[in-house]
């Protein structure tokens, strides 16, 4: 691919830049709220998300902002419901495994719980911005999936793409361009893994065969408003201050698509 090529030319330049962007791009706190915890006294759907520093909420200051907060907000509709957050900065497929994989039947107050109805994942970000191949990517997240099938049995599982990295306000050019064409081809890939999983579900080894598990590609929503602004400056706009985080007006937007598709499970 044409943009291997241009990687390796430009690998030190590359190299200069990632270092430079770590060392200037401000580091955003935690957001602060429950991250467990129901709606109601009798909860009739569990949610877990899962994932790295945007699963978390980072880029806003409360829960009730970030990703978490807005799920529940738009799935109020569907009645109470237990939610669970488990998520770190700078988590990547691999680490999220190896913790799951430790914590699944101890006594982790939220992994060794024994059933999910939706989880939502969010993971690719730090991973595209290291070394992996795609592969070895994509090895990881069938991985996941199936762990996380295995062990919950989710009815749903929503897989956030990996955002567009050539749109992110921290990122010079060319690292930019270089992360978004990775971006788009860790995501192409995905896809088509979903594809095949979904069809898997429900045989033996992968996922129970009474509950088989839907999948699904959640895109951010970045529609800009006007065909006046670029899309760089609109991410500006709709990003946390430090160019690479979302703001509230995309954990909104994204909470609202992860609750379109839910709804299709529940006419």
């Amino acid at each position: 691919m044409l943009h291997k090529g241009i990687s390796l030319l430009l690998a030190p330049l590359l190299l200069l830049q990632g270092l430079q962007v770590r060392r200037t791009t401000p580091r955003l706190a935690e957001p602060k709220g429950e991250r467990m915890g129901q709606t109601g006294d009798n909860p009739s759907l569990s949610v877990l998300i899962l994932g790295d520093s945007a699963a978390l909420g980072v880029g806003v200051d409360n829960q009730q902002d970030a990703l978490l907060g807005q799920v529940i907000h738009h799935l109020k509709p569907f009645g109470e419901l237990s939610f669970s957050l488990f998520a770190k900065t700078g988590a990547t497929t691999a680490s999220t495994l190896q913790t799951l994989e430790k914590n699944l039947h101890g006594k982790h107050p939220i992994l060794s719980q024994a059933h999910f109805d939706i989880i939502i994942t969010s993971l690719g970000v730090n991973d595209v911005t290291s070394s992996i191949s795609c592969d070895t990517w994509l090895d990881q997240q069938e991985q996941l999936f199936k762990l996380l099938t295995q062990r919950y049995s989710p009815t749903h599982i929503l897989v956030t793409a990996v955002p567009p990295l050539g749109l992110f306000p921290a990122l010079p050019n060319p690292l930019r361009w270089i992360l978004g064409q990775r971006a788009t081809r860790f995501n192409q890939a995905l896809q088509q893994l979903l594809l095949i999983l979904g069809q898997q579900t429900g045989k033996p080894g992968f996922g129970q065969l009474n509950h088989p598990t839907r999948f699904s590609l959640i895109n951010l929503p970045l529609d800009k408003p006007s065909s006046e602004t670029s899309m760089l400056a609109f991410m500006r706009q709709v990003m946390a201050v430090d160019g690479f985080h979302p703001g509230p007006q995309i954990y909104t937007a994204w909470a609202k698509r992860i609750t379109e598709e839910i709804k299709r499970d529940n006419g």
